[in-house]
């Protein structure tokens, strides 16, 4: 595939500024490499730019019962999720879930959902969101510091456990915040449209200038 060809992120051009050079993967130019003056110090905050990775919307009357067929995995509480196949599945409203999966991987996923909704009598839709939302990914302890300058939300362990997913107002754009920690270290993914994506990387990192936010390779 022609670098012309590849879908490009709606921080793609915010990425070019920082220096960062790409690769093609799974249909996609993303960032392989950031240049950084910052010394080998392990960073106490970072954000990514991770909206290569699939994004879809199951939606409708019969969507919960779809999820154990399609996914092999119970349908989750509402604001709760569950590890599925490639991914994961949040339970947004009792008609809505979101299902993020790993980049390359959300075609096969669609017709899958597709093929297993069909038996449901049309009641359910599914959609590719992917290439319509940005998805920045912030780590580290001070989340809990960085988002409520940001957002109303309460962040707090009990409020926002990990597997949690809230759509809230963030830097006065509407936003799904999804609670997703990697190897013990909290984090958090901010998904909103991609018009807004580079107000929103900036505020953030403007937010996160106290605690050296640094950016990363998601």
């Amino acid at each position: 595939m022609s670098e012309e060809a590849l879908r490009r992120s709606p921080l793609h051009e915010v990425m070019q500024a920082a220096g960062v050079s790409f690769e093609a993967r799974s249909g996609w130019l993303v960032p392989t490499s950031i240049v950084s003056a910052a010394d080998d110090a392990v960073p106490v905050l970072t954000i990514a730019d991770e909206s290569a990775h699939g994004k879809l919307l199951l939606e409708g009357k019969g969507a919960a019962d779809v999820i154990p067929a399609a996914l092999r995995v119970p349908a989750p509480l509402l604001g709760l999720s569950a590890p599925c196949e490639d991914g994961r599945v949040y339970s947004l409203r009792p008609d809505l879930f979101f299902v993020a999966t790993l980049p390359g991987t959300e075609p096969e996923l669609v017709e899958r959902l597709r093929t297993t909704a069909a038996g449901e009598g049309g009641l359910v839709t599914v959609t590719d969101v992917t290439a319509g939302r940005a998805q920045i990914r912030v780590t580290g302890s001070v989340c809990r510091q960085l988002l409520p300058k940001l957002c109303a939300l309460d962040f707090g362990e009990a409020a926002f456990p990990d597997g949690c997913a809230k759509t809230s107002s963030l830097a006065r754009t509407t936003q799904l915040i999804l609670r997703s920690d990697r190897g013990g270290i909290l984090s958090f993914l901010i998904l909103g449209g991609r018009s807004v994506a580079a107000y929103v990387w900036d505020t953030m990192v403007q937010a996160g200038r106290e605690w050296g936010i640094t950016p990363v390779v998601g």
